[in-house]
């Protein structure tokens, strides 16, 4: 059987004295896509920015076997790949530039750009379909482009973990097919990818599993093939109703509940 990529007990974690996670416990396994879902406040950012190493916690947090709390920040940078949700790069820096910086983790200190660094980057470029834009500075692109971006920083970092934080939200229906398309990719080439997003059919297209988190807390967890009503409801008070397309996937619709 794998080693987990992330293995968590008691895990807790919040904002100064505010606590959003309540004691999670689980695995994340690694070849895999898992989305996280639940609606606005129930503690998918946290978590991602907890399994990254970016904010203080509680419990126990392994990432390949390594206690992430003790483990050096640049050598984290070598392990996982981010994408924040509100990620904003306001200098001038080309494209190019910053898909670059995805490349530092692997570089020695005021080390020079290498042959690898400059392949990753263009290959990086190559699977996001932003080629075009490599030489045009980030602060003249729009929103969907910047992500693509930024995704494509994660891809150059070629780290074998990678935390996606709404990484599709600005991009239109084209764009984030292919991104989510890329995100099974890079989980069938062995990489563990973690991903939040609120459109959870876009998530589940391309998820093996989910975490369903409500009030800091996991409320149900599995195989996204698996994904019942039932949860649905249980996270959004809503009831949902299950169509399947041509293709046999299914698509999970929010019904009103009124009579």
């Amino acid at each position: 059987m794998n080693q987990p990529a992330f293995e968590f007990h008691d895990l807790s974690a919040g904002y100064g004295e505010k606590t959003i996670l309540r004691e999670l416990s689980g695995t994340i396994m690694p070849g895999e896509v898992t989305a996280l879902i639940g609606p606005n406040g129930s503690g998918k950012s946290t978590l991602i920015k907890a399994l990254g190493g970016f904010l203080p916690f509680t419990g126990r947090l392994s990432l390949l076997g390594r206690e992430v709390n003790q483990t050096p920040r640049r050598e984290l940078g070598r392990l996982i790949g981010v994408v924040a949700q509100q990620a904003n790069v306001k200098a001038a820096f080309t494209a190019y530039d910053v898909i670059g910086f995805g490349r530092l983790p692997h570089q020695p200190l005021l080390g020079r750009t290498t042959a690898e660094d400059e392949r990753a980057v263009l290959n990086a470029a190559e699977r996001l379909g932003i080629e075009h834009l490599l030489f045009r500075p980030v602060t003249e692109l729009s929103g969907g482009e910047r992500q693509r971006v930024l995704l494509a920083m994660a891809v150059a970092q070629d780290a074998p973990v990678c935390l996606l934080d709404e990484p599709t939200s600005a991009m239109d229906p084209c764009q984030a097919l292919r991104a989510f398309t890329l995100m099974k990719e890079l989980a069938r080439e062995g990489k563990t990818v973690v991903v939040v997003a609120h459109d959870i059919n876009a998530a589940l297209s391309c998820a093996d599993s989910f975490i369903a988190l409500r009030s800091g807390q996991i409320i149900a967890r599995g195989r996204a093939v698996d994904l019942s009503a039932a949860v649905l409801e249980a996270l959004y008070d809503i009831p949902f109703i299950p169509y399947v397309s041509s293709r046999g996937d299914t698509v999970w619709h929010p019904v009103s509940n009124r009579s």
